[in-house]
């Protein structure tokens, strides 16, 4: 189970500043898919890939712009605390993604909420969307557990459900935390 002393770590970590130099830090998509890769290899969590894999891509996929002075790419970090998964970006954020769609969302709590309950999609007129919806079923079906936080929105799913809420500080990309451990 992700305790709210492991957000307050990981959201710590995220204001402080990931670089380049960070080895969790992969400035590339294809650096990320070598990465995947062989955490499939290593552990044949093929499912969990496929969850991690379609959180991570993301970045690559929607942010084109970064927050200044901040590396463009992913923080994925297989082991946080040797328990979890922590996957982070300074881009844009799920709120300018899906503005460019629905201009009538005000907050970075309703663009969460429709990121993982709503089929749209942050690169229209393409036919996507899908992507956290299926995050979303994977963690509920298997009892896993994930913290989302883009902004101050964000998202806490497991077994029972999801539930949104707004946080402080406020995360200016996304960081995400996995729990494939099913404690819940």
């Amino acid at each position: 189970m992700i305790t709210e002393t492991v957000v307050e770590e990981a959201v710590t970590e995220y204001l402080k500043g990931f670089n380049e130099a960070n080895k969790y830090f992969l400035s590339t998509r294809d650096v990320f898919t070598a990465r995947l890769q062989n955490y499939i290899i290593e552990t044949k969590k093929y499912l969990e890939a496929a969850v991690i894999g379609e959180i991570g891509n993301n970045t690559f996929d929607h942010n084109f712009i970064f927050e200044e002075n901040f590396p463009w790419g992913v923080y994925c970090n297989l082991s946080y605390k040797g328990k979890y998964i922590t996957l982070a970006d300074y881009g844009v954020g799920v709120r300018r993604s899906l503005l460019s769609v629905l201009p009538s969302i005000i907050s970075d709590f309703e663009a969460v909420e429709i990121a993982f309950t709503k089929r749209i999609s942050g690169r229209s007129p393409e036919q996507r969307g899908n992507g956290l919806k299926f995050v979303c079923e994977t963690i509920r079906q298997n009892g896993w557990h994930l913290y989302f936080q883009s902004g101050s929105g964000s998202c806490s799913i497991d077994k029972h459900g999801i539930m949104f809420s707004e946080k402080t500080p406020v995360v200016t990309g996304c960081l995400v935390i996995l729990d494939f451990s099913g404690e819940n």
